[in-house]
């Protein structure tokens, strides 16, 4: 009976394990409003990003960067606006940017020098490794560069 019992178990564990990892999964618990944010010395991103059913999303925003204007820093304000498409590859959220409008908030004349909206690319594949995704909160480790993490917000 022990035996019946302990192999039932594993049996219910690994099959529950096996459907938390499959790409379904992912795809229901990253519907919804997440508040995300990134930091790096001299820059900060706060963004709220809406994944939809129909694998669109949308989202708006704050990036401050701090830039190097001779002796000083300038810390400039950004606002940004995107839309685009998403999907789940195994255990990657893909997405790509249809559109998206990024505004100088606080130095518009920088604008000639460096323009934000350009740093941004449309139309191509974005994959991000998804290393923890739960009820409320999601840990996503971009190709390049150091994860971020965001969490599910009720509007």
């Amino acid at each position: 009976m022990k035996t019946l019992f302990t192999t039932l178990f594993i049996f219910l564990f690994t099959s529950a394990s096996n459907a938390a990892m499959s790409p379904r999964f992912y795809e229901t618990e990253i519907l919804g409003n997440w508040i995300c944010k990134d930091f790096y010395p001299g820059y900060a991103a706060f963004e709220m990003i809406r994944y939809k059913k129909d694998g669109t999303w949308n989202s708006f925003g704050e990036l401050i960067v701090d830039f190097p204007i001779e002796e000083n820093k300038v810390k400039v304000v950004y606002s940004a606006l995107g839309t685009g498409v998403w999907e789940i590859e195994d255990q990657n959220l893909v997405s790509m940017i249809d559109s998206i409008k990024v505004t100088n908030r606080n130095h518009p004349w920088l604008d000639q020098y460096f323009n934000m909206q350009e740093q941004f690319t449309l139309n191509e594949r974005n994959s991000e490794q998804i290393m923890v995704l739960a009820d409320d909160y999601i840990n996503l480790q971009p190709s390049s560069g150091k994860p971020y993490e965001c969490f599910k917000v009720e509007i």
